[in-house]
């Protein structure tokens, strides 16, 4: 799955940072709420890409009958 629930793009949760890992990207709980939902944005923005992708050679597929 892409992004599972409270993921970030490792695949680690967000209670497993630690003081130093939030240290370093630094900003208040809020930016980091604010980078998580710009990862799990980009993750959709992908997946939907994708799906069309797929869905429009399906249609020229078809088309070509």
């Amino acid at each position: 799955m892409i992004g599972g629930k409270d993921e970030d793009s490792c695949g680690k949760s967000g209670t497993d940072e630690t003081p130093q890992e939030r240290k370093r990207r630094g900003g208040s709980a809020a930016a980091r709420g604010k980078r998580s939902l710009a990862r799990k944005s980009t993750a959709v923005s992908q997946a939907v890409q994708l799906i069309r992708q797929c869905y429009l050679g399906k249609e020229k597929i078809r088309n070509r009958k």
